[in-house]
């Protein structure tokens, strides 16, 4: 078996339980996807890819952290100045209330568009905004299954429910 060396990276930062690992290729299509109990970055063996460019995602609860790294001869090399976090919403419901938040250091865009019954019934940009704060009311007596999908950092998230 091959082992593979790691440089320039620390993990000390994985923080969920069981954090999702993905490795992108240059055309941001997954080659390695794999819930992970790890702690080290040198705990991921990479020898298994092909000299190139590749993004490591490790997504957590709350934050996607995205670490670029090239592989030469088995070993990744990573770039630390090139990596960034991207901050996932957050969406709940309670009652006919939708509260969604979102940390938007960056200040991109987030598309929100709300289902209900399959059908769009409600579409909102939120633009301009380092904290996202909004809440959506629902009307009580439209019950059934409702969908909220929302769109940032060229991500889509997804929360669905039922009004009873």
């Amino acid at each position: 078996m091959l082992t593979s060396s790691v440089v320039g990276n620390n993990f000390e930062d994985i923080n969920r339980k069981n954090p999702l690992i993905f490795i992108k290729n240059t055309t941001g299509k997954i080659i390695y996807e794999k819930p992970v109990n790890i702690t080290r970055i040198q705990d991921i063996d990479f020898s298994y890819l092909q000299n190139g460019y590749y993004t490591l995602e490790i997504n957590k609860d709350f934050q996607i952290d995205i670490k670029p790294f090239t592989v030469i001869s088995g070993e990744a090399i990573f770039h630390k100045k090139a990596e960034k976090t991207t901050f996932k919403p957050v969406m709940r419901n309670e009652k006919n209330l939708v509260l969604i938040s979102k940390l938007n250091f960056e200040e991109t865009p987030m598309q929100v568009t709300i289902y209900y019954k399959d059908e769009i019934i409600f579409r909102d940009t939120i633009e301009g905004e380092y904290l996202i704060e909004k809440t959506y009311t629902l009307l009580e007596e439209k019950k059934g299954s409702y969908k909220i999908v929302t769109k940032a950092n060229d991500r889509k998230y997804i929360m669905e429910f039922s009004l009873k």
